[in-house]
């Protein structure tokens, strides 16, 4: 139904102009009572003046439960409905006082995405709540130089205790810390490594995350100055798509493997005028990192790279600059739908998605604004170009993108004293 409301949409706009509002507000489908039930798990933080948000984004009417959880037992849980503009917004401060814990959400769909957004004064993070454990899983992007702090979170939802070990590569060499091995994580608890602790004045940490038994959801907490950067995990791939917001240019890629040998690369960069193939070429090291600076690619305005690698990698976007701090992951996939969770639920409700076209047509695009009076821009972007939307005036949920063609989308939220960067997930036809 929605795909149909939409087409309906799209007929009635103006081709390659931002609309106004329109006169039938976008409506969510009800949940299938076949639908599986669908989890994630959301990294929280609640006390020391910061507070987090669970944005909920899908196309879908329905009802869910989100419990907190630490220390082995519920912390407490509440139910949700995504209503007519299939989102929802659930304060953790009205379930428990937490501190640094962790909670299940149990969606109403397959097609839903939830999203952890956290504030405080001068603190913005967002980020997609993983939904499927990994044995393996790649983390980059932090470090542990003067004035930072890097912590891994291990977050196990599930009935049986987990045990993980964690391979550190860093500008040292790989790291021998004995902490780093055999850390057991108790069912429905958290267990948080402090590497600003464990391995302090680390200019680049990569890591791979090794489930020796059970199962566990990696999260990264990042923080310099006042701002901070919540982001997770990433399966290794082979192929990356990052967009790039305008204005990111004092930014990075961080390419990241946990192959045992040294693997090769290519960068590929969307702008304006199209894509340049293999801008750039360079070598990661064994089970380690390389840094890719922005500034070297001539971005101008929003952007995307596209990163190929010889072995399977990760790739993750840190943006450290005076506007704040953000760190996100890249896409390993395109989609013609992408859920942004948490999009547009910061205080203030500032922020835009920036969408990658990377194939060879070019894609007509709704971008919705999901609240109780939902409302939708339509936008053009031609073949191998990016643009940035900006957020649809007033506060929403969630966002959500619907194009004619797959994309990659990705979310930048902005507030008076800090900022965040979070990559969407996608929706697979199957």
């Amino acid at each position: 139904m929605i795909k149909a409301l939409l087409a309906i949409l799209v007929a009635a706009l103006t081709v390659g102009v931002l609309l106004i509002p329109s006169p039938a507000q976008p409506q969510a489908d009800e949940a299938a009572a076949v639908n599986a039930p669908a989890v994630a798990v959301c990294p929280v933080e609640e006390g020391s003046g910061r507070t987090t948000t669970i944005g909920v984004a899908t196309a879908v009417n329905g009802e869910g439960r989100f419990t907190a959880f630490a220390a082995g037992v519920s912390a407490g849980s509440t139910t949700f409905s995504t209503g007519a503009s299939g989102s929802a917004a659930i304060p953790i401060a009205e379930i428990a006082p937490l501190g640094t814990a962790a909670g299940l959400a149990e969606l109403p769909g397959q097609d839903v995405a939830a999203a952890s957004v956290l504030v405080g004064a001068q603190t913005a993070a967002v980020e997609a709540c993983p939904r499927t454990p990994m044995q393996q899983s790649l983390l980059a992007g932090g470090s542990t130089v003067s004035g930072e702090r890097f912590q891994v979170q291990l977050i196990n939802p599930y009935a049986g205790e987990a045990t993980v070990d964690l391979i550190v590569q860093s500008e040292s060499g790989l790291e021998a810390a004995p902490q780093l091995r055999g850390i057991l994580v108790p069912s429905r608890s958290s267990a948080v490594i402090d590497l600003a602790e464990l391995l302090p004045g680390r200019q680049s940490l990569s890591i791979a995350i090794e489930v020796a038994s059970g199962n566990v959801m990696t999260a990264g907490r990042f923080d310099a100055g006042a701002d901070g950067a919540l982001w997770h995990s990433v399966a290794p791939a082979t192929d990356w798509y990052v967009p790039v917001p305008s204005g990111g240019r004092e930014g990075e890629l961080i390419v990241s493997t946990g192959v045992a040998a040294e693997m090769t690369f290519q960068v590929d960069v969307y702008g304006a005028q199209g894509v340049v193939e293999g801008f750039q070429e360079g070598v990661v090291p064994s089970r380690g990192a390389t840094s890719v600076p922005l500034a070297d690619m001539g971005l101008d305005g929003a952007s995307a790279i596209r990163v190929i690698t010889s072995q399977p990698a990760a790739v993750f976007l840190r943006d450290i600059s005076e506007a704040g701090v953000a760190i996100t992951s890249g896409a390993s996939t395109t989609a013609s739908t992408w859920l942004l969770p948490g999009g547009g639920l910061a205080p203030g409700g500032m922020g835009s998605a920036v969408i990658l076209n990377a194939g060879l047509e070019e894609a007509s695009v709704v971008l919705t604004a999901r609240r109780a009076d939902s409302v939708a821009r339509e936008v053009n972007v031609p073949a191998g170009t990016v643009v940035q939307v900006p957020a649809i005036e007033g506060r929403a949920n969630s966002y959500t993108v619907e194009g004619s063609v797959d994309l990659v989308a990705l979310w930048v939220t902005n507030t008076d004293t800090g900022k965040a960067e979070s990559i969407g997930v996608p929706i697979i036809d199957e």
